[in-house]
């Protein structure tokens, strides 16, 4: 059977004395208590609270779309949906492909010239890294 401590002591009783002279001198942290009759807690509570700084973000306005008339789709560009931007809100033409005549899409290509050279800048780069496995 087990020795029973009969003063109650453990093996961190010591602590007490090592850091607090005195358990008694053990800081209390005292809160408010807002169903008494004296206001007076609740109305420092009530200061305390207010003294911190509540930051609040500013509500940026969506665009409106209203230059197309899909209102309720959300707004891209040029004040347009998707579609109707990529239809009719492009007015650059192309000037690094031999269609001259076509819209823009991107790096100064149209979409076909632009996804040809796409494809094949990714298709050669597959072919180097097979070459570099074989070796």
């Amino acid at each position: 059977m087990k020795e029973v401590n009969k003063d109650n002591t453990t093996v961190f009783s010591g602590i007490f004395s090592l850091i607090l002279a005195d358990p008694e001198e053990v800081p209390t942290l005292r809160l408010p208590n807002i169903f008494s009759d004296d206001a007076t807690d609740v109305e420092e509570f009530i200061k305390r609270r207010n003294l911190k700084k509540v930051y609040k973000r500013k509500k940026v306005p969506k665009k409106r779309i209203t230059a197309c008339p899909h209102a309720n789709k959300k707004h891209y560009a040029k004040n347009m949906c998707n579609n109707c931007y990529h239809r009719s809100g492009r007015n650059k033409k192309a000037s690094d492909c031999p269609h001259q005549d076509r819209q823009l899409y991107a790096k100064g290509m149209c979409q076909f010239c632009y996804l040809r050279s796409y494809h094949k800048s990714k298709s050669c780069k597959v072919v180097i890294k097979l070459d570099d496995l074989k070796i």
